[in-house]
């Protein structure tokens, strides 16, 4: 019987009045009472679902519906999965703690600046977070800069450029894998097509640091702090060659073109038997590690939050965001809100790419403004200009790259966002202070939207792909 009741589109107006209650009450539960994005989100369930069924949807439909649409985030989610397994047996193995030994031993008066850098970005790279970064070797290097007598807002620059940037192409990252899977791409391929925007402007900043540096060289360095936590790696792991072959095995598998899933939890593996052999771990604590990450207790604070990571759980709450959000706009798009919305939309965009990519910046900061988290602004972004960067023949590597050089490099610009709140807190430094030397978080968009404007860098669809992709989603 209720298979025959006539369903209805949305009004404009009735569209919006959704979307914008779904944005106020996953803005209103973060940023008020701080909660969880996955848990807002969830939420929304109890707007989404009522409306649909407003516009003559039964109830198993509007599940069925979803149900459809969330089985598209299977692959990204057992990646995000497969990385929790590879970060907790990579720092088992000593492979971490050798990046992160490496990096502190670099460090010099004259360079040191580019080195904070560098060191800030392998950190970051190797354990796929920024704020951890921030919390371990960015205190330690504020330290070693207030000694030195280099502003602090000039150390704390370099240590956010460093940091995002290792967080924005680590593929350990959760918010790199979640801009991967809200924008429907694979996470190497989004790493891969980044790089093309993100290695330029580190360059550039490998140089402005390193002239701007040189007006210290003459100052000496207190090597106290950063002698302590290599100690302590030393201690703890076998620092050397043989901690790294699970990064070139890695890297092997990916440039051999294997599947992503595969190649993680193979060098996930590759990582447990170097543990095993190497650091004198048992399999019954590898096997947990993989579940619960990695635990250890080295005494010194700054290593056991750098270290105590990883494993499947940790990123439960990634892959749970991913099915929600994947749900949530399954139903949004098949029952014709995101196409009501983005009518007018398409209208002014019209055939230029360059208002495409303009509305999609606009659209970016001003979600991380009014969000004040990255993750909404990833997961809201990308949700709404998927589709139009469909019907450009844009390839999704381009809207996750633009989502991540806003989004995940804005958020320290925007002084009253999470992220810059917390660089500021755990940094000891005024937004006001670091923000206009953030210089990789300033040039990656630039280049980013230049490349938008000139199409230089922009993947599109062959005449080829546009039908089988046509022909898959009718079948759907």
């Amino acid at each position: 019987m209720s298979k025959n009741i006539e369903k209805r589109k949305p009004t404009f107006q009735f569209a919006v009045l959704v979307m914008v209650a779904i944005i106020s009450l996953t803005t209103v539960g973060m940023v008020v009472f701080k909660a969880s994005i996955t848990t807002m989100f969830l939420l929304s369930w109890l707007i989404v679902v009522p409306a649909a069924m407003k516009l003559g949807y039964t109830n198993s439909e509007i599940e069925e519906m979803g149900f459809d649409v969330g089985k598209g985030a299977f692959q990204s989610n057992i990646i995000v999965l497969s990385v929790g397994v590879l970060i907790a047996t990579w720092i088992a193995a000593g492979t971490i703690p050798t990046i992160v030994y490496s990096g502190l031993a670099i460090i010099t008066p004259k360079y040191f600046l580019v080195t904070t850098l560098v060191v800030c970005s392998l950190t970051s790279i190797a354990t796929g977070t920024s704020w951890g970064t921030l919390g371990t070797s960015g205190i330690a290097l504020m330290s070693i800069g207030t000694s030195m007598g280099v502003p602090a807002g000039l150390t704390a620059g370099a240590i956010i450029s460093g940091a995002f940037f290792g967080d924005k192409i680590s593929p350990l990252s959760d918010s790199t894998n979640l801009s991967a899977a809200v924008c429907k791409t694979d996470v190497i391929t989004h790493i891969k097509h980044m790089t093309l925007s993100a290695v330029p402007a580190y360059i550039i900043c490998v140089v402005l640091y390193t002239v701007i540096g040189f007006k210290y060289a003459n100052n000496t360095i207190d090597y106290n702090q950063i002698n302590q936590v290599m100690e302590v790696l030393k201690a703890n792991f076998n620092i050397g060659f043989v901690s790294i072959i699970p990064i070139i095995f890695l890297l092997i598998l990916l440039l051999l073109q294997k599947p992503s899933i595969v190649s993680i939890l193979a060098s996930g593996v590759a990582g447990a038997i170097i543990a095993f052999f190497q650091e004198g771990e048992s399999i019954s604590k590898l096997l947990n590690y993989m579940l619960n990450g990695f635990s250890i207790d080295t005494g010194l604070e700054y290593t056991d939050k750098l270290l105590n990571r990883g494993g499947i759980m940790s990123m439960a709450e990634t892959v749970l965001l991913v099915f929600i959000v994947f749900v949530i706009a399954g139903i949004l798009q098949k029952t014709g809100f995101l196409e009501v919305l983005l009518q007018p939309m398409l209208s002014k965009i019209g055939k230029s790419r360059t208002k495409l990519i303009g509305t999609t910046f606009i659209s970016s900061y001003l979600a991380n403004a009014f969000s004040s988290s990255m993750m909404f602004t990833s997961v809201f972004v990308g949700t709404i200009m998927e589709p139009l960067y469909k019907e450009f023949n844009l390839k999704p590597e381009n809207l996750s790259r633009i989502i991540q050089d806003t989004a995940t490099l804005g958020a320290p610009l925007i002084p009253w966002n999470s992220n810059a709140i917390f660089c500021s807190q755990t940094l000891g430094v005024s937004s006001f202070e670091f923000i206009p030397y953030c210089f990789l978080n300033w040039i990656t968009p630039l280049i980013t939207f230049i490349y938008g404007v000139t199409g230089f860098t922009m993947k599109t669809y062959t005449e080829e792909e546009v039908v089988m992709m046509r022909e898959v989603e009718d079948a759907i």
